[in-house]
């Protein structure tokens, strides 16, 4: 269900609130008249959702910040009592409550009247106070019905557009505003969630991440478990089979990558090949970066990549001729010779032959690298942290497409 968010209300055990989408001041008018109908000095309004509670005085007090617990059922009470001290509300003498309610009968808040001096209400005051209560929780729930209205409209105008251009906008958004109109994404925008990490199959259903979450209630808009009843169903495939859901591309290496229900496993191939699938141990849950790596990892030798383009050519120390210093982070090695026979030297020990087979006599740099390889055999333990966020940093420029 999309709740509508109210801002400029005073957040209340919650941090950071999130932006609202409605002012305080849209309800001003209807506090104006509980004030004039009730002859009373305050009225506050008190809503509440799954992301807290937001409370507001008509005119404004400063520093309070809540009600007192037992008034916020918003049952009516005419004996303030020392609660309100506590609440930094001391000196009112009365109160009286009007719970809102939604037309399911749920409870979204209260209205309430309050002063510094005793009251008594009649019956017919208490009346017309429900139904300002009533016409209130009305207002708040067509703010609710607006934000669907919208994100069903902008759905549909995105939609006429992609009939003359499929570039218009891409399945993640279409399926994210088809969450916000509170209906069920298409299977090609379900899948484009999954991979941009925004929705997650639990149960045979659709469900938003935390991400997602946040993106639409910065709109004012929540979307929760129970609304997805007839979400996408998501089919258990054998343990040895694999749905491909995105295509991979790091440079001019393309991958396909696939998931397995039933192992809760991504894998990945070359694109087009029936090989076998590689099982990954990184998933959607650690996001594409992480997963992108572990590809990286798998499919070539990123330690001596990254030794080969980080390693330094201390040209200023003095050594025979035909020899070369490197350094990386603090490890250093000498090289000689050339790939036919080529040995290295670590911090001026024996000289040891190491293979340099498949280097040509044009890449220095690849022999030096293989050298560190040969002199410092746990050098990719040593700098497993700084290859790992290489890596990721390589993630960043590849490309991942949907498969449909």
């Amino acid at each position: 269900m999309a709740v509508a968010q109210i801002y400029g209300l005073k957040p209340v055990e919650v941090e950071n609130a999130l932006p609202r989408v409605l002012a305080a001041a849209d309800f001003a008018a209807v506090a104006a008249l509980a004030r004039a109908i009730s002859g009373a000095q305050w009225v506050c309004i008190r809503l509440a959702d799954a992301t807290g509670a937001r409370v507001v005085f008509y005119p404004e007090r400063e520093g309070v910040t809540d009600l007192p617990p037992s008034l916020h059922s918003g049952e009516r009470s005419g004996d303030a009592g020392a609660e309100f001290s506590a609440m930094g509300l001391a000196g009112v003498q009365f109160w009286a409550g009007f719970p809102l309610r939604d037309a399911a009968g749920r409870s979204i808040g209260l209205m309430g009247v309050m002063d510094d001096v005793p009251r008594a209400l009649s019956q017919g005051v208490i009346g017309q106070l429900q139904l300002v209560a009533d016409v209130l929780a009305d207002k708040v729930e067509s703010g609710a019905l607006a934000l669907r209205m919208v994100a069903r409209r902008t759905l549909k105008l995105i939609e006429d557009v992609v009939e003359v251009d499929d570039a218009a906008a891409s399945p993640v958004l279409r399926g994210l505003l088809r969450f916000a109109a509170g209906d069920v994404p298409q299977s090609t925008e379900a899948m484009a969630l999954r991979i941009a990490g925004l929705a997650e199959a639990k149960g045979g259903r659709l469900m938003l991440t935390p991400i997602a979450e946040g993106i639409l209630a910065q709109q004012g808009i929540q979307a929760q478990a129970g609304d997805l009843a007839e979400a996408v169903d998501v089919p258990v495939l054998p343990v040895t089979e694999f749905s491909p859901m995105a295509r991979l591309r790091i440079g001019e290496t393309v991958h396909d990558i696939a998931r397995s229900d039933a192992l809760d496993a991504l894998g990945f191939r070359p694109a087009g090949s029936e090989g076998a699938w590689t099982v990954l141990e990184n998933g959607l849950e650690e996001g594409w970066p992480e997963i992108i790596a572990e590809v990286l990892k798998k499919t070539r030798n990123v330690v001596m990549e990254y030794v080969r383009m980080h390693m330094i050519h201390e040209r200023e120390v003095p050594l025979p001729e035909g020899q070369y210093h490197y350094d990386l982070y603090g490890m250093g090695w000498t090289v000689r010779g050339t790939p036919e026979h080529a040995e290295v030297s670590v911090n001026g020990t024996d000289w040891t032959v190491f293979d340099a087979s498949g280097v040509g006599f044009d890449q220095p740099r690849d022999l030096s690298a293989r050298a560190a390889m040969a002199g410092y055999p746990d050098i990719g333990d040593r700098i497993a942290g700084d290859v790992h966020e290489w890596c990721k940093r390589l993630a960043a420029g590849s490309e991942v497409t949907p498969i449909f």
